[in-house]
């Protein structure tokens, strides 16, 4: 599975209550050389918990990303390597291994129905790396979007467990997809229950 390098950001600022001993392995003044370095430019600065392109920058420069860094107050912010995508994939995921990779124009936020836009290499390994995703998340509904660069894809984002399936963002015809398995999915729970996870799988590296 690819990703891209990432880093998570302390926030700019913390709420009322939050003492320094809760901050200590934290170094302050951010080394900003060294981020850079690693990341590198351009890069993506996004809220973690955010969705629909909410407080999402493309920043090309050092100078450009403090400054929005200095506008995100007490947002837990995400600094990723903008992968120069030749082909970008959106699936839709329902019961951890349905994968629906669907052509996603991100800039103009719009699915395109081809159903032959994938290689059938590119298009089985985007499938197995959404599922490995899923089985990790746990999630049973989920949304995972693949950057392919070099013929490699890329996983920017794949933690969205209520993803867009309306009608007039997905197209009539992936809607009548995703409400077809989703009601597959939900019969076949309730004939054949299965044990709800008791946590998170990555719990246990948090201590």
């Amino acid at each position: 599975l690819s990703s891209p390098k990432t880093v998570v950001l302390p926030m700019k600022s913390y709420p009322e209550g939050v003492v320094s001993e809760s901050l200590r392995n934290l170094v302050y003044p951010l080394d900003w050389d060294a981020i850079v370095n690693y990341v590198g430019l351009p890069a993506i600065l996004k809220d973690a918990w955010g969705g629909g392109w909410k407080n999402v920058y493309k920043v090309n420069t050092l100078d450009e990303l403090i400054h929005a860094y200095n506008d995100t107050g007490t947002l837990c912010m995400v600094l990723q390597e903008f992968i120069e995508y030749e082909h970008f994939v959106r699936c839709i995921c329902i019961g951890q291994e349905n994968i629906m990779p669907i052509k996603y124009d991100p800039k103009n936020r719009r699915y395109h129905v081809e159903h032959d836009h994938l290689p059938g290499d590119l298009g089985e390994r985007i499938v197995n790396d959404a599922r490995m995703i899923n089985r990790v998340m746990g999630y049973d509904m989920n949304s995972i979007e693949f950057a392919v660069k070099d013929g490699v894809p890329y996983a920017i984002d794949f933690m969205n467990p209520a993803p867009d399936m309306d009608i007039n963002s997905i197209t009539p015809h992936y809607f009548e997809w995703a409400v077809k398995s989703m009601a597959d999915f939900a019969i076949e729970m309730a004939l054949n229950p299965r044990e709800q996870r008791s946590e998170q799988r990555w719990a246990r590296f948090v201590e």
